[in-house]
């Protein structure tokens, strides 16, 4: 009986922990959006290899923006240094910020896909979003 009960509390306890801004949302405008993350400068210990020799990616996370909420990382532990918004082919950069609400602001203005990059102290956060 007990394990009737827990498998549904804990399922609905991972969903409100991987997506709470989504369900707070309601009808404002959020994106999700899965963001990379890159390392600054790449040292050996940062080359993890599969069984095959070849570099394993790391799993995304899962990015939350809206306009009134603002920015939600999971399992993000770093604070964002700065936004940056670039065209959808990463060549140029079309604006960067320090403040987290100029970026939402600026963001909502867009029109396509656009590739966002955050700066962390020790990597990069890189995903493509589309308003």
């Amino acid at each position: 009986m007990k394990r009737i009960i827990t498998i549904p509390v804990i399922a609905m306890f991972m969903v409100c922990i991987l997506f709470p801004a989504s369900i707070i949302a309601g009808n404002e405008a959020t994106h999700t959006v899965n963001v990379q993350k890159k390392p600054k400068e790449p040292f050996e210990h940062n080359m993890r290899l599969d069984e095959e020799g070849r570099r394993t990616p790391p799993a995304p996370l899962c990015c939350v923006i809206s306009e009134t909420a603002g920015l939600h990382i999971s399992g993000l532990s770093e604070d964002i240094i700065s936004y940056e918004i670039w065209d959808a082919t990463s060549e140029t950069i079309i604006a960067s910020f320090s403040a987290e609400s100029d970026f939402i602001d600026f963001l909502f203005c867009q029109t396509g896909v656009v590739m966002i990059r955050l700066e962390t102290e020790s990597y990069y956060l890189v995903g493509y979003v589309e308003i």
